[in-house]
């Protein structure tokens, strides 16, 4: 699947036509640094004439993209488009036209809000927007995350679909797009796709289509660019094994913690309990602990993903917890890793 335009950046009006003709309503795009993931999706947006919601995590960051328009690095329309003040958790993006008679139409074209705050708008009508555009959906490592960003974003989802597809209409499209800082992500989790994503990064899968669910997932290797970027002073400085360098060049989820992961053969092992969506394993002979993902077997105990489910297995295995923080547990992958210790709040 190319993805790519001639020059290597990346191909939003291509990847749009990908999805149309497959029925996608969800394209994610998780690449490495300053490769045209948002450039590229912006552009596509006003060069067709779209109604779309630029979407933030946070209001804070919002209130960052107002000062510092993102619409003015691309030539055509940094002199037509500007970020307006709408409402306290809202701003209009607007786009002026000059006229022969020397005037300038006005037209609201988009809205820029924030995550954590949509819920917010009284008497919201989602109706005109066909795209969300919801960049930097995975944090950098020093942002806030949304709290319950899982939640916010289906009911986000929800709230601007309305009932177009009841009537007949085509979906709202989101277009997710990201740098890979980090695998432990509530939108991933939301959509249900963390763990083909880690697989796709393992790899070097540049995409995954699955159509039966609507979801495009790509990770751009955008190797022309990144070549180019990579002789660049700051690479050049910090090295090529840096977290930085490894998240930004490789498009590699660096900033999550690989030590403890590994296959192990299960043959050597027995189901203990199972915790939510994990199975705890122990080795027959030394006593560690193997957990994995959510196998057919049935063991004694189990423990629901909810709150009393939380406090009762906490309760009875804090030598679980223990181990864990002296190294005597090892995850199947980084998404049973996350799902594990989200659930025993070590994350």
């Amino acid at each position: 699947m190319n993805i790519y335009t001639r020059e290597g950046w990346i191909d939003a009006p291509h990847i749009e036509e990908i999805a149309d003709r497959n029925n996608l309503s969800f394209i994610v795009i998780i690449g490495k640094r300053q490769v045209g993931k948002t450039y590229g999706v912006l552009k596509l947006m006003l060069d067709e004439d779209k109604r779309f919601i630029l979407l933030r995590g946070m209001k804070t960051e919002m209130e960052v993209v107002k000062k510092k328009s993102p619409f003015k690095k691309i030539p055509d329309y940094k002199n037509a488009i500007e970020i307006e003040p709408d409402t306290d958790y809202t701003s209009n993006i607007v786009r002026y036209d000059p006229q022969e008679d020397g005037t300038e139409t006005k037209e609201i074209i988009g809205m820029l809000a924030a995550l954590s705050s949509i819920a917010r708008i009284r008497g919201f009508d989602g109706d005109e927007y066909t795209d969300v555009v919801y960049d930097e959906f995975i944090p950098e490592e020093h942002l806030l995350k949304v709290r319950h960003g899982g939640d916010a974003f289906n009911n986000m989802y929800v709230t601007v679909s309305g009932n177009r597809e009841i009537e007949g209409r085509p979906p709202l499209r989101v277009w997710l797009l990201a740098n890979s800082n980090n695998l432990d992500n509530d939108i991933l989790k939301a959509l249900h796709i963390t763990d083909v994503v880690e697989r796709m990064s393992l790899r070097g899968e540049e995409s995954r289509m699955l159509k039966e669910r609507g979801i495009l997932i790509l990770l751009p290797d955008s190797t022309k660019i990144i070549e180019k970027r990579s002789k660049s002073a700051l690479y050049r400085a910090i090295g090529s094994d840096s977290k930085f360098s490894r998240m930004s060049l490789k498009n590699e989820f660096a900033y999550n913690d690989y030590t403890d992961v590994d296959n192990k053969p299960l043959r050597e092992y027995k189901p203990l309990i199972r915790v939510a969506d994990t199975i705890v394993h122990l080795h027959k002979d030394n006593k560690t602990l193997y957990i994995t993902g959510n196998y057919k077997c049935q063991p004694k105990h189990q423990y629901p993903d909810t709150e009393y489910g939380r406090m009762t297995f906490v309760k009875d295995y804090p030598e679980i917890k223990a181990a864990y923080l002296r190294g005597r547990i090892t995850f199947q992958n980084m998404t049973v890793k996350n799902s594990f210790l989200d659930y025993i709040d070590i994350l």
